[in-house]
């Protein structure tokens, strides 16, 4: 049996028996190999499976109450319960100590999310509940049959997901005789991060890569007679488990059995068959609300270019098809633009950029059809790509910080610039297709400068000096102005809790006459400017246009000399301005209300999305054109825009809010979109173009010596047992793993957005007492003037208070799990509890939190202060601060004696 099962993930082995994870799901098979059989059908993420010490019970991690929580069944099969309700994202599970015991790791209820404490439960008993372990902060616990008891402490990370890491970080393993017992360091001179102690015997077994790979090694009680086991020089040995006899392990996607821990032991592939359709791979539908990616609108305004999951469609906006224009599997097709022609013909053509040979291409799909295919492996990673007007050439940005032009007919590559300070952004044709703006970047951080070059000779002039942040350089439609934005307004404004002075908001639209002779539009004009600037075209006129709404515009002037000296600003107030274009007649850029980045300074519920305003040069005045949006494109002619709001895309007129009847608004039809997906083929492109921006984007050119090709040709062949996008994100980060680098991260899709589980918390610590009621303990004191950082029970009327008991929950009587479960998608919403007190109850209202962290951090700084304040008396003492721990020796010593 050589094919390969699956991606099989967290094993764990007791007697003859192992559990592990594939498909997202927890299997159960023989240590002998064979066929495996399927326990769980969760369809969301499970994690860290571990079998009962009698190997009756399973626990898991599962995220289907909607955050990492411990679940068990019987083996035989059964009903799964979940354990534990701690609503925290590092929620984990260690294994099962001697007294049967399950260990479960969480930050739940603390105030870091890296600080997880050891909790043990009863898998057998359904009204257990998680007790606390008095071992301050651990990633794991083993036990050996003598009571010998190790633990790690460190950040809780896979070690092959940031390989040969060797930082302040790195797990170390802890030794007592007993749990009572003072701890010690083992294998402190060892350099590198040591994980997953596991007992096997007298010996200890755990992972480390002091090799360079991630490899099994054991010490004997001590912490002396160092072996290694495998001799793993391509994959690292992962997730190692054990039942106190023989031990299991993740190498490449596949499970490994190590019989034994003696000097010559050698460890064996598991050979098994999950049976499994593998429904994880099987091709499916594309959902286009969500999926949508850059969006570029024709000269008409009609139809757009639109890309949708690596995708390029056609699509009209208003009834019509959506015509796919480039869709193959394992490809990603990205940064449509529309070929406009000058005599407005339609369908137009379509460029965009593949990756179908490997590198970036410029593909251009003609309206039969047809394709050609330009500078395949010779343009970068393309940032930006935009047309010029006539259809005849295309600009791009590169992250290698050059700028290029591709000619449309014949393919020619003309570089403009090569810029070692960064990559340009922000590029606009001249609407004659002769001028190329854009935003430089400057020698010094943070300062952009807008340059214009001239594409019949490449000469390029720098428009704006190397002061500020200058962006979005955009022409006006008929040739006479180049805006842009610009962030150098100084207008300070004073901070109100500390003597500071902040910019928040300093950006403007500016423009320049790009004629010496041009006035300005904010001038007095020498025969006076009319009070009737022109009534602007109807709705149904627009739609009747024929295509050639752009007055032609044979050549436009620009007198380079005293260019810099012919910047206006627009008569505007600053603010933080974004996304300038032109239109017919004007200007719209976003405007971002400031706001504070924690959320305090606005009620709930307000929408701080951008507005849309539009200078409007007839009337000379500012309109506001959409109160929020998320993004904004603009139509070849001016006269239209495109404008996602949330999931919604909208045609909106150009020169005016449409009117409340919605007769004026278009809203797009996506599901007229029918694209589908093949999930193997798109996993083998993420990893490609994972590889080549890690390539193109490593701090160091040679990538410190790394073979990076032949890294990605060893893990390429995984992606075939990949069964879902969870297994994914697992084999991009161990490859990333490979660079040995810090802030080498994959982010994952969110999970899917489900508010009914999600947890909800009161700020409290509970208790249940000798009658199986739950008891408030203490209400934690965080800050009342901060509204996330209350707790619900301190709000005015609630009256709560330690030993009251929580009787329901919005009528439902509190379990003896606890009120967590009947908290979950509560959050901010109004909460009945019914409390007790003595021989009195109420009911009162309140709004659970949706996270507490920051409550209890607040609390936690204020204990810290209260303490120092205390012992303060102007001399150099001592302080105890109990439980105050971090990580390594720390960890284990229940009072830390610190000095000041």
């Amino acid at each position: 049996m050589n094919q390969q099962p699956g991606y099989l993930r967290f094993p764990h082995i007791v007697g003859n028996q192992i559990v592990f994870v594939a498909e997202d799901d927890v299997w159960l098979a023989s240590a002998e190999g064979g066929r495996a059989s399927r326990l769980t059908a969760d369809t969301t993420p499970a994690a860290r499976p571990r079998l009962s010490p009698d190997g009756s019970h399973v626990a898991w991690i599962s995220r289907r109450a909607g955050s990492p929580e411990a679940f068990v069944m019987p083996v035989a099969g059964g009903q799964a319960r979940q354990l534990t309700y701690f609503g925290s994202a590092s929620t984990t599970l260690s294994g099962f100590a001697p007294d049967g015991r399950l260990i479960v790791l969480s930050s739940g209820g603390r105030p870091f999310r890296s600080q997880t404490w050891a909790y043990a439960i009863s898998v057998e008993d359904p009204d257990a509940i998680p007790q606390q372990l008095a071992y301050g902060p651990v990633n794991a616990l083993a036990w050996a049959a003598s009571g010998q008891l190790v633990a790690g402490t460190g950040y809780l990370r896979d070690h092959a997901h940031w390989k040969r890491y060797r930082g302040g970080t790195a797990g170390r393993l802890w030794s007592a005789p007993s749990e009572d017992g003072e701890f010690s360091e083992l294998l402190a001179e060892l350099e590198g991060p040591k994980s997953h102690p596991t007992f096997v015997g007298d010996r200890l077994s755990f992972l480390a890569d002091f090799s360079g790979h991630g490899n099994v090694y054991s010490v004997n009680a001590e912490g002396t007679d160092l072996r290694r086991h495998t001799d793993h020089d391509d994959f690292y040995a992962r997730q190692l488990g054990g039942d106190g006899s023989r031990l299991v392990y993740q190498h490449a996607g596949q499970l490994w059995l190590l019989e034994d821990l003696a000097a010559d032991s050698q460890s064996r592939r598991i050979e098994l068959s999950l049976g499994s359709p593998r429904a994880g791979r099987i091709r499916r539908r594309i959902d286009p609300v969500g999926a949508i990616g850059r969006l570029d609108v024709d000269r008409t305004g009609r139809a757009s270019a639109v890309e949708v999951r690596g995708n390029v469609v056609w699509l009209t906006h208003r009834n019509g098809p959506a015509r796919t224009i480039a869709a193959v599997d394992g490809v990603r097709h990205r940064c449509p633009v529309v070929l406009n022609s000058r005599d407005g013909q339609e369908p137009a053509s379509v460029a965009y950029v593949t990756d179908a040979e490997g590198d970036d291409a410029v593909e251009i799909a003609a309206p039969d059809g047809s394709t050609r295919r330009f500078a395949d492996g010779q343009i970068g990673r393309v940032l930006e790509l935009v047309a010029s007007p006539d259809g005849s050439t295309l600009a791009l940005a590169s992250h290698d910080g050059r700028l290029l032009t591709l000619e449309v007919a014949g393919g020619a590559l003309t570089e403009l610039e090569a810029n070692p300070n960064g990559d340009p952004t922000g590029l606009a044709f001249s609407p004659d297709s002769a001028w190329l703006a854009y935003s430089a970047a400057e020698q010094q951080e943070s300062l952009r400068s807008i340059r214009l070059a001239e594409l019949s000779t490449g000469r390029i002039t720098s428009v704006t000096v190397a002061r500020f942040l200058d962006s979005d350089p955009e022409f006006s439609l008929d040739g006479k102005y180049l805006f842009f934005l610009s962030a150098r307004t100084f207008d300070p404004v004073y901070d109100v809790h500390v003597f500071d002075l902040a910019f928040p908001l300093a950006t403007r639209p500016y423009l320049v006459t790009l004629a010496a002779d041009t006035t300005s539009p904010f001038e007095p004009e020498l025969a006076g400017r009319s009070d009737e600037p022109g009534p602007a075209p109807s709705a149904e006129a627009r739609d009747q246009d024929d295509g050639n709404a752009i007055d032609e515009v044979a050549s436009i002037t620009v007198d380079i000399e005293g260019i810099g000296d012919r910047v206006v600003a627009f008569p505007v107030a600053a603010g933080r301005l974004a996304d300038l274009r032109a239109v017919k007649g004007g200007l719209v850029w976003t405007d971002s209300p400031v706001a504070g980045e924690l959320g305090e300074s606005r009620n709930p519920g307000d929408d701080i999305r951008p507005a849309l305003r539009r200078w409007d040069f007839g009337k000379r005045k500012l309109m506001d054109l959409a109160d929020r949006i998320d993004a904004v494109e603009v139509s070849g002619d001016g006269t239209k825009l495109v404008i996602r709001d949330k999931d919604a895309w909208k045609v909106v007129p150009a020169d005016h809010k449409p009117s409340e009847d919605g007769e004026e608004t278009v809203e797009i039809d996506l599901s007229r979109i029918t694209l589908s997906v093949d999930p193997p083929a798109e996993w083998r492109q993420m990893l490609d173009e994972t590889a080549r921006l890690m390539r193109d984007h490593y701090w160091i050119e040679d990538m410190a010596g790394i073979d990076w090709a032949a890294v990605v040709d060893r893990y390429r062949p995984l992606v075939d047992s990949v069964a879902s996008r969870d297994d994914l994100s697992d084999l991009l980060w161990e490859v990333n793993g490979e660079t040995g680098t810090s802030h080498a991260y994959e982010t994952p899709p969110p999970p899917k957005d489900e508010p009914l589980t999600k947890p909800a918390f009161l700020g409290a610590d509970l208790a249940r007492d000798e009658a199986g009621q739950w008891v408030i303990q203490r209400i934690v004191s965080g800050d009342n003037s901060a509204r996330d950082a209350r707790s619900p029970l301190t709000a005015p009327g609630v009256n709560a208070a330690p030993g009251d008991v929580i009787l329901a929950v919005n009528g439902r009587p509190v379990p003896s799990s606890g009120p967590a479960g009947l908290l979950r998608g509560t959050a901010d919403k109004p909460v009945e509890l019914r409390l007790s007190r003595g021989e009195d109850s109420r009911s009162v209202v309140i709004k659970p939190l949706a996270d507490d962290v920051e409550l209890r951090y607040l609390d936690w700084v204020a204990g810290r202060r209260a303490i120092v304040h205390a012992a303060s008396d102007g001399r150099v003492g001592y302080v105890h601060i109990p439980d105050m721990v971090s990580s390594g020796w720390a960890a284990f010593h229940r009072d830390l004696t610190v000095e000041m």
